[in-house]
């Protein structure tokens, strides 16, 4: 993406360059930005430092927990340990690099389901309501 947006860049200054016209009285400095004092080439990594962070995906976040989710896991007795959660961001990334936005996570007792884009746990069930219930809003699984 970053390569994208760099010919971008160079495509756009190469058509400012190629346009303007040298007998045209303009007072234009290209080194720095009048309101920062930036210069060009500040104000350009200003720019793909803000993409990347546009690009960071979810999964490299911090798994949390929504309202509803705390309230199911305390009222299922589903106990999470470090180690499922470590499984359940590996399952959150997964799920990003398919470009799943809303994932059921199976464990063996639990599932889980998880809104990627936020990173957000969003409820939580127990077996027996798993063997219950019918699943719907989601486009993606990844098992345990």
């Amino acid at each position: 993406m970053t390569t994208d947006i760099n010919q971008i860049l160079n495509t756009a200054i190469n058509k400012i360059n190629s346009n303007s016209n040298p007998n045209a009285n303009t007072n234009i400095n290209t080194n720095t930005n009048v309101k920062s004092g930036k210069s060009f080439e500040d104000v350009l990594n200003d720019l793909k430092l803000r993409q990347y962070a546009l690009d960071v995906k979810p999964a490299q976040q911090e798994l949390t927990f929504s309202k509803h989710a705390k309230q199911r896991l305390a009222q299922r007795n589903i106990d999470i340990d470090f180690e499922l959660i470590e499984r359940i961001n590996g399952a959150v990334k997964k799920a990003s690099e398919k470009s799943i936005k809303n994932a059921l996570v199976l464990s063996e007792e639990s599932a889980f389901i998880i809104s990627v884009d936020n990173n957000v746990v969003v409820t939580a069930m127990n077996n027996q309501e798993m063997r219950e219930s019918v699943i719907t809003n989601i486009d993606g699984t990844v098992i345990l």
